[in-house]
């Protein structure tokens, strides 16, 4: 029997065949003739990605993929607490231009520690990055239960390292992010979790929409976000859409540009599975996923498409013939 990577992370909850779960394991095997995969451990990816770039080469010509190859993709599991998402997603894209990148952030239901593991090796401030050589059809795709309104902002200050957004429209950013919502100071900063949650921002591109949830408020002027807003980007305030409808239209999608759907791998951001309990709509949304036949996921504290890392979005990717 050949030897069989196994790779995996902690959650903040699964999805499955059998709905959303807690306190379980979600996985999936993959067998096929047309099928390779080169799983590689990144480490102390809080500052030594920049480093990793000749062990992602090596790690995908095993496989046979070099940085002009496009018959696959890879595959990322990234521990959320290290804030090192967008440089792995710069180092895999630089280096791997023609492979598309899909995968979620290790997550936690506590938030107290997230991990990742590549066969039998599980640690935190680590990336397990898996290559995968394969000429099976594929499909990559993202879910938003939120649209732009009309109210725009500029980003005119920020601290890249932390992630910190400084001002807004040359303005204190908590301040001017509560104007725009209508509300005071004292009443954002009581109630920051559920405003936060409700009226998150985006990075708009024609009409695509990449997330960016607001998490804390810092030294009661700045706004601590869970993915990079870089200065003089042009953010959205975001508003909440029928998420059963999203979900519907997702499986469509996929159906119809991928009609002998094999499985599909789905990273749920936690946020969109605590509106999906606060609303009652996890078995439902669970069970339209489920039309496309197997599904593995998880509830994870970030995710990533091609060269982006978002929040309160849904990524995936399916399998076809």
């Amino acid at each position: 029997m050949p030897e069989i990577d196994v790779v995996g992370c902690t959650t903040a909850g699964e999805l499955s065949n059998q709905g959303f779960t807690e306190g379980s394991i979600s996985a999936l095997s993959i067998a096929a003739d047309d099928f390779e995969a080169a799983p590689y451990l990144m480490k102390e990816i809080n500052q030594k990605v920049i480093f990793a770039k000749d062990d992602i080469l090596h790690a995908a010509s095993t496989i046979g993929l070099t940085p002009d190859s496009d018959d696959g993709f890879i595959l990322t599991l990234i521990d959320s607490s290290q804030a090192a998402e967008e440089k792995i997603l710069s180092l895999l894209r630089n280096n791997f231009p023609k492979l598309d990148i899909v995968g979620g952030s290790a997550a936690d239901e506590d938030f107290k520690e997230t991990l990742v593991s590549v066969n039998g090796e599980t640690m935190e401030n680590a990336a397990a990055i898996v290559f995968i050589k394969t000429s099976h059809e594929m499909l990559f795709y993202k879910e938003n239960i939120y649209t732009p309104t009309d109210i725009q902002l500029e980003v005119t200050s920020a601290n890249i390292k932390d992630r910190l957004v400084l001002e807004l429209n040359g303005k204190p950013a908590a301040e001017e992010y509560a104007r725009i919502l209508g509300i005071d100071m004292d009443y954002l900063r009581e109630n920051f979790r559920d405003v936060f949650f409700a009226n998150p921002l985006g990075r708009t591109f024609g009409e695509d929409i990449w997330i960016t949830a607001p998490t804390s408020i810092v030294d009661d002027k700045a706004i601590a976000f869970a993915s990079l807003i870089l200065p003089g980007t042009r953010v959205k305030l975001l508003k909440p859409i029928d998420a059963i409808a999203e979900a519907r239209k997702t499986v469509e999608t996929i159906k119809q540009k991928l009609p002998n759907c094999k499985g599909v791998i789905l990273f749920n951001c936690l946020l969109r599975y605590l509106q999906f309990k606060k609303d009652n709509q996890t078995d439902i949304i669970a069970q339209e996923y489920a039309k496309l036949g197997p599904i593995c996921g998880f509830n994870t504290h970030g995710e990533q498409l091609q060269r982006h890392h978002m929040n309160q979005t849904l990524t995936l990717v399916a399998f076809g013939d």
